[in-house]
Parts: C-alpha cells; sequence; structure tokens
C-alpha cells in the first residue's frame, strides 16, 4: 500500500481534516484510524472516507488517462448526481417557488380576501425566512452529512408548501411562506457544494449552466399545469378544492417524495459514493486534486470568514447576485400579474409565462412588444449561472465557500425583497416605476461582471510574475498549490 505524505493529504483535501499535533509534526507517522473504525463507511464524514481511501489506493499524482477520466464524467453525469441536481434544484425548487405567482390568476387573491399590498408581502415573506435562517444553515451543512441534510430540509419545505393550500386568512399565508423560505435556505449553499465535490473547475461552470436551464422547464411544466388546473377545474364551481389550493398541494406532495427519493440516492461526498468502486472513487479524487478545494469538512474557521469578508470579489459577486435578482418577481412571483396586465385573460398569463427581449421594452411598448420583451428578461439567469459557477471554482476552503456562497443568497433574498415591493399596487397594471428599475439595474450589473474580470485576471498576472521573479525560491500558498482563477 503507498505510504501518503502529509503534503499530499493536504493537496487533495485541503479542508477536509484537523490532524493533531503529533501529526503535523511527524510526517512518517501514519495517520491514525480509531474514527474510522468506530463508525461504518455510511456514517463517515468524507473527510475520513477520503484519507483512508487515499491510503488505500495511492492513487495521488498518478496521470488519469483521457478516456478513464471521460468515463467516468459520463457515469456521475448520467447515473446520478446531474439527474438529481437537475430533478431537485433546478426544477422543483424553482416551480415550488414560482406556484405562487401561478395562485395569483387561480383565485388566491379572492379566496383569502387579500388587498392592497398584502399580496407583496406574501410573496416577500418567503425570502425573510430565507434570510433568518441563512447562516444557520451554513453551518448545519459543515455539521450534518451534506446529502442528508440537503434531503432533510427539501422533504420538510414541502409540507408548508402542501400547508398554503389550507390556509384561509393573510396571517395564515405569511406563516407559511415564512417557513416555506426558512427551509430552502440550504439549497443554493449545498448545490455549490455539491458541484465543487464531483466537478473540476473546468467542469463546473458548464454543469452550473445546464442545471439552470432546467429553471425554463420548470416555467414551462408549471404554466401548463396551472393552466389545466385553472381551464378544468377553476370552472367549476362545484370543485372541492379552488384551483390554488391544488397547484400547492400538488407541488408540496411532489416536492415531499422527491426529497426521501434524494435521502437514499444522493451520496454525502464522493467518497462514500455506492455507485463508484474503490478504484473509481481514488480516481475521482485524483481527477479534482487540482481543485485545491477539498470534499468537504466540519470544522467550521474564522480566519476563512475574515478572509472572506476582506476579500474585494465576495462583495462583487454579492452586489451582482443583489442586483440581478431585484428584477427577479417579474417571473417568480408578478410574472402571471404583469402579463394579465398587457391585456391578457388570467388563463391566457399561465399559458404566455411558459417561454423564456429586454426590460426597455416592457418599459415603453404594449401588448405584443411588451410580452416579447417579458420573455427577454427571463434570460437574467444565464448570468447567474456565470456567478455560481465563479464561486464554485474560484473559492477554496470548505468555510469559505458556505461563507462566500451564504452572502451571495443573503444578497439573493434582499434582492427579491426589494424586487417585490417595487411593484406597488397603485401602479397597475403597468408598474412602469418598476420596469424602469429594472432598466438601470442592468446597466449597474454589467459594469460589476467588468470589473469581477478586470480583477481577477490581475491577480493571475501578479502570481505568474511573482512566480517568475521567485524562480526556484517560489514556494506556493499554503494548501493552494498554482491555483489560479477562473475568469
Amino acid at each position: 500500500m503507498a505510504e501518503i505524505s502529509e503534503k499530499d493529504k493536504e493537496a487533495v483535501a485541503p479542508e477536509t481534516v484537523e490532524e493533531p499535533p503529533q501529526a503535523k509534526s511527524n510526517p512518517e507517522e501514519p495517520v491514525k484510524k480509531s474514527a474510522l473504525t468506530s463508525v461504518s463507511q455510511s456514517h463517515r464524514t468524507g473527510a475520513d472516507a477520503a484519507l483512508q481511501l487515499l491510503e488505500e489506493t495511492g492513487s495521488l499524482h498518478q496521470a488519469l488517462d483521457p478516456e478513464v477520466n471521460r468515463r467516468l464524467v459520463r457515469r456521475i453525469d448520467t447515473l446520478h448526481i446531474s439527474c438529481l441536481l437537475f430533478a431537485l434544484y433546478d426544477f422543483l425548487q424553482y416551480v415550488d417557488k414560482t406556484a405562487i405567482s401561478y395562485a395569483s390568476v387561480t383565485g388566491i387573491t379572492e379566496s383569502i380576501g387579500l388587498k392592497g399590498n398584502e399580496f407583496n408581502w406574501v410573496a416577500s415573506i418567503f425570502f425573510f425566512g430565507q434570510l433568518a435562517f441563512e447562516f444557520p444553515t451554513i453551518r448545519l451543512i459543515q455539521l450534518f452529512p451534506l446529502a442528508k441534510y440537503t434531503s432533510f430540509n427539501v422533504t420538510l419545505w414541502g409540507a408548508p408548501l402542501a400547508c398554503l393550500a389550507a390556509c384561509t386568512s393573510y396571517a395564515r399565508l405569511l406563516v407559511c411562506r415564512f417557513f416555506l423560505g426558512v427551509l430552502e435556505a440550504a439549497v443554493i449553499p449545498a448545490w455549490v457544494l455539491f458541484t465543487s465535490q464531483w466537478y473540476t473547475k473546468e467542469e463546473q461552470a458548464f454543469r452550473v449552466g445546464i442545471w439552470f436551464s432546467m429553471c425554463g422547464a420548470a416555467q414551462m411544466f408549471g404554466g401548463f399545469f396551472a393552466y389545466g388546473v385553472a381551464t378544468h377545474v377553476g370552472k367549476d364551481p362545484n370543485a372541492a378544492l379552488r384551483g390554488w389550493q391544488i397547484i400547492f398541494l400538488f407541488l408540496g406532495l411532489l416536492t415531499a417524495v422527491m426529497g426521501i427519493a434524494f435521502w437514499f440516492v444522493m451520496p454525502d461526498s464522493p467518497a462514500v459514493a455506492r455507485f463508484l468502486d474503490k478504484e473509481q472513487k481514488g480516481l475521482h479524487l485524483e481527477r479534482i486534486r487540482h481543485n485545491e478545494q477539498g470534499i468537504g469538512s466540519q470544522t467550521f474557521k474564522w480566519a476563512q470568514v475574515k478572509e472572506v469578508l476582506t476579500d474585494t470579489t465576495t462583495w462583487l459577486y454579492a452586489f451582482w447576485v443583489f442586483a440581478a435578482n431585484t428584477p427577479n418577481s417579474t417571473a417568480t412571483s408578478f410574472g402571471n400579474i404583469l402579463v394579465k396586465g398587457i391585456g391578457y385573460s388570467s388563463e391566457e398569463s399561465l399559458l404566455l409565462v411558459t417561454p423564456l427581449v429586454g426590460a426597455v421594452l416592457m418599459a415603453t411598448t404594449e401588448r405584443i412588444p411588451a410580452l416579447v420583451g417579458y420573455y427577454t428578461n427571463g434570460g437574467i439567469p444565464i448570468g447567474w449561472t456565470t456567478i455560481l459557477g465563479l464561486q464554485s471554482s474560484n473559492v477554496a476552503g470548505s468555510t469559505k465557500k458556505v461563507t462566500v456562497t451564504c452572502i451571495g443568497t443573503i444578497a439573493y433574498t434582499v434582492g427579491n425583497i426589494i424586487s417585490l415591493q417595487t411593484f406597488q399596487a397603485r401602479d397597475a397594471p403597468r408598474y412602469l416605476p418598476a420596469k424602469i428599475s429594472i432598466c438601470i439595474i442592468y446597466v449597474l450589473i454589467t459594469i460589476d461582471l467588468v470589473v469581477m474580470r478586470w480583477l481577477l485576471d490581475r491577480r493571475n498576472k501578479q502570481r505568474e510574475q511573482e512566480k517568475a521573479a521567485l524562480g526556484n525560491s517560489y514556494k506556493p500558498e499554503e494548501n493552494h498549490e498554482e491555483f489560479r482563477y477562473e475568469v
């Protein structure tokens, strides 16, 4: 069995383990296995399993055959990881979030007796719940097995979604929507960690883009489903449930079932994945070694939090996410209301929001051109996939990664809260002030992206210059051998 040096352990999994002092002072001393022998493989942390796997396979610094790598990636993509992330994050999470928009034109306002800006607050309270629980959930993500914690949240978020069907008052709607936001707080941080565990930096941005494309599929499914409910149930005066109630009940139960399935199918880390044999696991760890990001840690490192808070790119990411999500309610909460305001019926709006060229058209034109503008406005997630891909690729360290993602998610929630409050009842049906603000926001996020690219490119050039100047005496940063930012 190949002996693994301390330096190699750090290179493969820099954030996976806090070693005792004696292990760090003596690189030749074997890694102790007491923690590994006391629990079954299914309950080991990714760190413990990864270190044992490296000892058993000795796979460090082995050249990975391109054909073997291609087959391994295809296995990861087609059999488990991508399919699960497609289904849960990009499909269910999006359609669940936009269900309130479908409900807005299938009778919820009349049934509950919402008036003035109360619908705005029903939509907004979701993001207050997400904001309140974002910091606690990133710590829980580190403490518990990643897939199991995610499954727990997904299953539970189906409950308040389904319970919305039973709400008979404004207050009850607020409570259910708040807890829905609490339970969805884990989604984005968890998906960023899943991505960095399973894919190389070069593969991550593309995978994030593919996953986000499912938002379009969710929009189509949700629109067609809501249209069917509205036409076959909503027009039946004898129906036991109103159209909006069926939408919430069906989607809530579907989400809970998918969350339960996720528990049994999704591995907590590559080191304990049942669909990979021991050799494949070793090859995968070698595959992602140059990410310099590890596969997870239960240790929260405050030094990394400080580093995140003083890093300019953290706030460039956060501003982009905040600003880009200020127009987000045009799709998630007010989409159907906006299309109806153009001059279409409630049922027609459910179909017309299903396709995915700009905010300017929405603000300055009528009917067909305005509808075309609405569709183009749906292209904003394309930019967000880039930001999430950059966060996944350019942030090394478990604590740093979840902290950056947490700050980004907070920015996302604040942007959505502001977005929903820009659509005031007094501005109906065109909501012109909100649309003008969207135009301004698009200019700002474009400037933000240009600054971000300039800064990352500058840092890469500085690293290259430092390496060239020092020559043979050059020493890489601890745990970040030859790290370069993806731009």
